[in-house]
């Protein structure tokens, strides 16, 4: 009788482990916090290691790779000459959870011209061109000891703005900040 259960036991345990082994959770981590998380049936958006991005749902996640039902949305002239949208079914993708290398952020996403530096980008050049102009109709030097600091610090807004667009791209870069992981 005792070696029954214990057998009986002993059998549960490894059925058990096995069973706990297998991920079914595909998490986004910002810093180590999960941000998103995706699972069978989910909306996914992503870069895939060949900088294509692939959009589609998921058929199931395993411990290290996940199948994707790729599909994408074309924008298609109807009958009336109005714009709609069709769906092209691309088949499924099977991929190891590496070959991501960026996620999309999500629909309704606001990015804000002031984060994603585009305010600098237009205002730099707009006041050093303006600058050059006023030089040109008022016949000043336009290289003069007065301008340079002032095309100078058109240019500097211009680069600080580039700058910061590459600290804040529109998409969640996989790396530093964001990882991948199945759970």
């Amino acid at each position: 009788m005792n070696k029954s259960i214990i057998i009986l036991a002993l059998a549960t345990l490894c059925f058990g482990q096995a069973n706990a082994q297998g991920g079914k959770l595909l998490a986004l981590k910002d810093r180590g916090i999960i941000v998103h998380s995706y699972t069978d049936g989910s909306y996914i958006n992503f870069e895939f290691s060949n900088h294509q991005w692939v959009t589609g749902y998921i058929d199931w996640v395993k411990p290290d790779s996940i199948q994707v039902n790729q599909f994408a949305l074309q924008q298609v002239m109807t009958t009336y000459g109005t714009w709609g949208e069709d769906t092209l079914k691309l088949g499924h993708l099977t991929l190891h959870i590496n070959e991501i290398i960026a996620f999309a952020h999500e629909r309704g996403h606001y990015t804000s011209v002031f984060s994603n530096g585009s305010l600098l980008k237009v205002a730099g050049p707009l006041y050093a061109g303006l600058n050059i102009t006023n030089s040109l109709l008022k016949k000043d030097p336009v290289f003069s000891n007065r301008n340079i600091p002032q095309i100078a610090s058109g240019i500097v807004v211009w680069l600080i703005g580039k700058w910061q667009t590459k600290q804040n791209p529109n998409y969640r870069p996989i790396g530093k900040r964001y990882s991948v992981e199945v759970i």
